[in-house]
């Protein structure tokens, strides 16, 4: 298992730069970000040190200004995330980065990360895959429920009307289970459903009147995960806003 090093090792090399871009224009405006996780998959004994007791140093910055090709990205150019040393790479590596994610949709700048691994290299397998899985409450429903009722009428019923539907999340359904200890998902729920409002009959008959109020979370409630970081420590952390508790038109 990986261990957490001190400082004070001797001066190693880079082994491996890499910079990683996820295309985040599929999430809309109005969505809400709750989680962003990005996983670091290495393949079978990937890097290997060059003898006994070396480690690997691992260092994810996030870039903040593109540098010129061929050379290396400058200090100020990008703002360091993470770094951590094992005495041998796990076969999958998590991080959070819902802050990051965040600053990206906030500014509108997304230039990326850049993955760094040092170590005293014996020989070096550069296949490694990345992904980042972002977790968000989209009001894409409000949107279609407006289309639909300017093209027919809906009739309420109490079991349309706007209310937290049921949603389980599975961690194995997302690839989760191997670090995650408990629970083994979560009922997140969504917001589905009518939005009735008094309509005058000159509201009726013009089609610029008020915006229809949309169904969306009210109150949301937060979920406890026990899980192993990427030092194999065991850890009990409360993520906030994750399960949608109770709905309103709003």
């Amino acid at each position: 298992s990986g261990h957490f090093i001190h400082n004070g090792q001797p001066q190693r090399l880079l082994c491996l730069q890499k910079r990683l871009y996820f295309n985040l224009s599929a999430l809309e405006e109005g969505e809400r970000l709750t989680m962003a996780q990005l996983e670091i998959k290495f393949s079978h004994n990937s890097y290997r040190a060059s003898s006994q007791g070396q480690v690997f140093e691992l260092r994810l910055y996030q870039a903040s200004q593109l540098a010129l090709r061929g050379l290396p990205a400058q200090e100020p150019a990008r703002k360091l995330l993470v770094e951590q040393s094992f005495a041998r790479l796990h076969k999958s590596l998590l991080f959070n980065l819902s802050g990051v994610v965040k600053d990206w949709r906030r500014s509108n700048r997304n230039l990326g990360l850049i993955l760094e691994i040092w170590s005293l290299c014996a020989s070096v397998d550069s296949f490694l895959d990345t992904s980042l899985l972002v977790v968000t409450l989209s009001q894409q429903q409000c949107k279609a429920s407006r289309r639909r009722r300017s093209a027919h009428y809906v009739p309420v019923t109490p079991s349309n009307l706007c209310k937290p539907r049921r949603l389980y999340i599975s961690f194995s359904d997302v690839g989760w289970e191997n670090w995650i200890i408990a629970p083994q998902g979560y009922l997140a729920n969504y917001c589905l459903g009518e939005c009735p409002f008094p309509l005058t009959a000159d509201t009726e008959s013009h089609h610029h009147g008020p915006p229809q109020p949309c169904c969306v979370p009210v109150r949301l409630s937060p979920i406890s995960i026990l899980y192993y970081d990427n030092n194999d420590n065991v850890v009990l952390r409360h993520y906030e806003d994750m399960v949608v508790d109770e709905c309103g038109c709003r």
